[in-house]
């Protein structure tokens, strides 16, 4: 718990500076305003910056301490940061342009144009990004250029006109160039271009809208994201004054902006992650389900190579072996010797068939069952050994791959305890649910605490695995040790 603590801490600390400084510098825009000789400047409309600065900023903050991959979820930062730092300083440079303090003529000619940069970005592309930081689709881009073109020509129509500045006519523009006049129409032409970015990014939620599940998360954050911006223009569109209700309805008005933008942002990146990991189950869930595909396929290939070499290639070296062993019994062949030997070439070569045939595939499992194959390959094991108490109940068909695994598991397990438990008495079950339920049970001296997994138990956990079952293997009480594995009883492709 504390590591995780530490690790959100350490994510987050140094992006805590982008709320720390919209929050000072609103404090000290506030602090200029309400104690401005001249009278309190800050009416309703302007309050809007003081959420927007800090919930905006907060949530960018948020976003860049996870380091964003996904590339909506970066532009969101980007423009959240913008929107957040645009809003903040909007209070300091206009308090500090009313003051005698030196650098108010920049602060003055700072306070023309930023404050675009608190309210156009939202409207020029932040509707069409909404709320995962993509468009509709890629047709969408002439819309999103537009929105840019017009905050862009919007913010130099205030920021590089010549003479007065327009909010503060004793300063003259320290960087003005060109016409006023032409930069007068270029205000129009950014602000009619920033406005069908808004109408279009209206137009983006109601397609994003229409695409979402019925009741779905987009649904639900496009209509809050709507209903809190249509308050803040309601506060936006409302005749500046010091009323309390007026100042009231601007904060709480932009203040749901934020903490609804961030909400849906917060919910996107989890649904994303979660989208992530539930891809990688499925991905998990074919290379298992094709793991167990070809397993099966294997040991059906060995059953068939089994019968090829029992059925056909075993009885013709029999064959072969026994006719030498006539040859050799005659008195006019030519040298016994040589057909002796090349009887007992023979008979090793059957041997050496008989051998590969069992490890291709238990003999007894196909002529007696898995019943029938445990029973006869246990009874020797218990001869001067334990006692050992075999249960199977009724299985259904089962493939090639699984009837192996059981197998080899029981046997692999019940050789561990007669070998290396010291056991008296070991109980072995197979039963069925919802596939093929393996316990082997011992009364023996259990697992050494330091106990370094062998052969034989790496063995039995991948012959589980591999068929797409689980085994688990732990010490009883009072003494003992419980091996228990589940394996599928047919595949489930």
């Amino acid at each position: 718990m504390s590591t995780s603590r530490g690790a959100t801490v350490a994510a987050w600390w140094p992006w805590l500076a982008l709320p720390a400084l919209a929050t000072g510098l609103v404090s000290a825009g506030l602090a200029l305003g309400l104690t401005d000789p001249d009278g309190n400047w800050i009416k309703g409309e302007a309050w809007v910056n003081v959420p927007l600065a800090i919930g905006f900023s907060t949530v960018a903050a948020g976003i860049w301490s996870t380091r964003p991959h996904p590339v909506g979820l970066r532009r969101l930062a980007v423009l959240y940061t913008v929107v957040g730092l645009g809003a903040a300083f909007v209070l300091p440079a206009h308090g500090w342009a009313r003051s005698d303090v030196a650098g108010d003529a920049f602060a003055a000619w700072v306070s023309n144009w930023v404050w675009s940069l608190g309210a156009a970005p939202l409207l020029g592309v932040g509707l069409l990004l909404y709320p995962d930081g993509h468009l509709p689709g890629r047709r969408w881009w002439p819309a999103a250029a537009i929105g840019l073109t017009g905050m862009a020509t919007l913010t130099a129509s205030a920021a590089l006109p010549p003479g007065p500045l327009a909010d503060h006519t004793k300063f003259d523009n320290p960087v003005g160039f060109g016409s006023r006049g032409l930069w007068e129409v270029a205000g129009g032409v950014g602000f009619g271009l920033l406005m069908l970015g808004a109408a279009l990014g209206v137009v983006a939620l109601v397609v994003k809208f229409r695409r979402a599940p019925t009741g779905g998360d987009v649904r639900g954050q496009v209509g809050g994201f709507s209903l809190a911006g249509a308050l803040v223009v309601v506060a936006a569109s409302l005749p500046e004054s010091d009323d309390v209700t007026t100042n009231l309805l601007a904060l709480a008005a932009a203040t749901a902006l934020p903490v609804t933008v961030g909400a849906a942002v917060v919910r996107h990146s989890l649904l994303d992650q979660r989208a992530d990991v539930e891809g990688l189950n499925r991905r998990v869930k074919d290379l298992s389900a094709s793991r167990r595909h070809i397993v099966n396929e294997r040991e059906e290939e060995r059953v068939r190579l089994r019968r090829d070499l029992h059925d056909g290639l075993g009885p013709s070296l029999a064959a072969i072996g026994l006719g030498l062993r006539q040859l050799e019994q005659r008195k006019d062949a030519g040298d016994n010797g040589v057909v002796r030997e090349l009887a007992d070439e023979v008979q090793r070569a059957v041997s050496e068939v008989r051998r590969i045939c069992d490890g291709l595939r238990p003999a007894a499992l196909n002529e007696l069952g898995l019943a029938g194959a445990l029973t006869e390959s246990i009874e020797p094991l218990q001869r001067f050994g334990p006692r050992v108490t075999l249960t199977v109940d009724a299985l259904p068909p089962l493939t090639p791959a699984v009837e192996v695994a059981a197998f080899r598991i029981v046997m692999e397990a019940v050789t561990n305890a007669v070998r290396h438990a010291d056991a008296q008495h070991v109980q072995v079950h197979v039963a069925y649910d919802d596939g093929v339920a393996v316990n082997v049970a011992d009364d023996g001296r259990g697992l050494a605490d330091d106990r370094v997994p062998g052969v034989g138990l790496r063995g039995m956990s991948d012959r589980a695995d591999e068929v797409g079952g689980r085994l688990t293997v732990r010490s009883t009480a009072p003494a003992g040790t419980a091996v228990h594995a589940w394996l599928p009883a047919a595949d489930h492709d």
